[in-house]
């Protein structure tokens, strides 16, 4: 059966289309990059320069979410619903690619060097994510699974790695509420790839990541 929530969400649409009003319904834009809290802002300033860059390159993602609306799951069939007057308020391959560059420059305090190209002697951790499931159902929870590659460059015989997590995080109502769960699971994956540059090892989970394992080449 159709989650009760997610009912009088489509409920709600559908008595706007049904009403034919005459007025359009105003569109309400989020974002996946999240305000840092003063402690967090604190936090970066205070990390030290490694002597190494990043360069995170494009994420990719399915298809069916990476769209202008916000796409709605019904945990309890194949039902997915395009919301849409609740739209990103940019590409959601870009915000995820954004807020991936932005956490991890910040935990690490190293630069992205994506969109200057890299140096020839710096070192440099390549980073690239494939999103398998971008989920999002309303007043119950948030899923993203991904798989990233590590890639060391100008950095002698270290070998890359491949891992995949998945980050989840309860939501309560509200269109807000779940992009802020979003929000918190893109900072968990991002701080256990962090950690996984930091150390160059295999990183246990954060308390919202389960890591389901990892390879090196």
């Amino acid at each position: 059966m159709m989650n009760a929530s997610l009912k009088v969400l489509i409920c709600g649409v559908a008595c706007v289309v049904l009403a034919g009003c005459a007025a359009d319904k105003p569109s309400h834009y989020y974002t996946l990059m999240a305000t840092p809290t003063p402690e967090q802002s604190a936090a970066a300033v205070n990390v030290a320069t490694p002597g190494y860059a990043i360069s995170v390159q494009a994420v990719e993602l399915p298809d069916q979410v990476d769209r202008p609306q916000i796409v709605i799951t019904d945990p309890s069939s194949t039902q997915v619903m395009p919301l849409g007057d609740s739209l990103w308020s940019a590409p959601l391959s870009t915000q995820l690619h954004n807020v991936l560059s932005y956490e991890l420059s910040s935990q690490l305090g190293a630069l992205d060097v994506s969109g200057t190209g890299m140096p020839d002697e710096l070192p440099v951790w390549q980073v690239f994510m494939q999103v398998q499931r971008f989920e999002s159902l309303y007043n119950e929870r948030v899923l993203i699974d991904a798989t990233w590659r590590l890639t060391p460059v100008n950095q002698g015989k270290k070998p890359s790695m491949i891992c995949r997590g998945v980050a989840q995080a309860s939501v309560q109502q509200g269109m807000s509420a779940l992009v802020a769960g979003h929000q918190q699971s893109m900072r968990e994956l991002a701080a256990v790839i962090a950690q996984q540059i930091r150390t160059g090892k295999t990183a246990a989970a954060s308390t919202g990541v389960n890591l389901k394992g990892c390879t090196y080449s």
